[in-house]
């Protein structure tokens, strides 16, 4: 059934007229006073007092509950700020650990740059007193160098001034009187003289090998036949006299005796030369000017050329007693040949 004010529909006819009676809206459409009966909690009205009831049970639970969410809310705020006065004091400690740390920081900052500065002046120290050494180890290595060039020139030149005086070959019955007065050489008696050789033989190469040599384990013990072919004669252990055309095999045998002594001295030699090349290297050679800069670097590139040098002159050596022929060897004998020519 369909209501004639307000057009809203209803299933019965008791339905209806409970709607025309109590429905206010449809009653105002009518201009029907309305008896309304106000909640005392919300002022909300109502045409039924049974609603009315209703309603304030359902309303003075939500204010019961409304007042316990506003003291929750209280509480809330009352721990919020408890809180808030614990972190401020939290923050407040932060804040003063930190300044303190920040003075510190500056002290110890303060500390280093004094540190930094007085390293500082000991650096330009330490490099002047470098450059000196650098210039004091250049002088060194250049008097050294001048020096064995001489000496290995007035030995060249004696040398040939003996060949000239001198004709190839010597008479035969006098090589025969001193072969025969010559002891034999035997390995016990090359092993006996190794500890006689010296940094200062291997220093000097070819001429420095050849006077240890000559000096000590075939010291009056060979005899140059032929200077301009390099021919010699010695004993064997056997005392059978040998013929050694261009002193191959006593060459051998020589320097399979001091091959491991050889080694042992120019390995010596070897770190020493590139010890000081390193500290000429690291003494800091950025604060030179070009023309500085320059002499430093053909003086170390020079002193490196030397130290390849000495480490090749042990390859050599070490193919020399193998029975090679490298350069060292034709530098040797023409020395041995020079020193035991009679």
């Amino acid at each position: 059934m369909k209501c004639e004010f307000c057009g809203n529909e209803f299933s019965n006819k008791t339905n209806l007229n409970s709607h025309q009676k109590t429905a206010k809206y449809c009653l105002e459409l009518r201009n029907v006073e309305v008896k309304l009966y106000s909640c005392g909690h919300c002022k909300k009205g109502f045409t039924k007092i049974f609603h009315l009831q209703r309603h304030q049970e359902m309303c003075k639970t939500f204010e019961t509950n409304t007042l316990l969410n506003l003291k929750s809310i209280e509480n809330e705020n009352i721990e919020l700020k408890n809180e808030h006065i614990i972190y401020k004091k939290e923050i407040e400690n932060i804040r003063l650990v930190y300044e303190k740390k920040l003075c510190l920081k500056d002290r110890i900052i303060k500390k280093i740059r004094i540190e930094f500065d007085k390293k500082m002046s000991d650096k330009d120290i330490i490099i002047s007193e470098q450059k000196t050494r650098i210039k004091e180890l250049q002088e060194e290595y250049k008097n050294k160098l001048e020096k064995q060039n001489k000496d290995l020139t007035d030995r060249i030149q004696s040398m040939a001034e003996k060949a000239i005086a001198k004709p190839s070959t010597v008479n035969q019955n006098n090589i025969n009187q001193i072969i025969n007065n010559m002891m034999p050489i035997t390995d016990a008696h090359l092993q006996e003289h190794i500890q006689n050789l010296n940094p200062l033989h291997v220093q000097n190469g070819a001429s420095g090998y050849a006077k240890y040599a000559l000096e000590y384990p075939l010291k009056d013990m060979i005899v140059c036949t032929d200077f301009q072919r390099r021919s010699c004669k010695y004993k064997d252990e056997n005392g059978n006299v040998i013929s050694d055309p261009e002193m191959t095999k006593i060459t051998k045998r020589l320097f399979s005796a001091i091959k491991e002594r050889n080694e042992e001295l120019i390995n010596e030699y070897s770190a020493e030369l590139q010890a000081k090349w390193r500290a000429i290297n690291v003494s800091g050679n950025s604060d030179m000017d070009q023309g500085e800069s320059d002499a430093f670097s053909t003086q170390t590139n020079d002193a490196l050329e030397f130290i390849m040098d000495v480490l090749s002159q042990k390859r050599q050596a070490s193919e020399m007693a193998d029975g090679m022929r490298p350069d060292l060897f034709y530098g040797f004998v023409r020395e041995l040949a020079a020193g035991c020519y009679k």
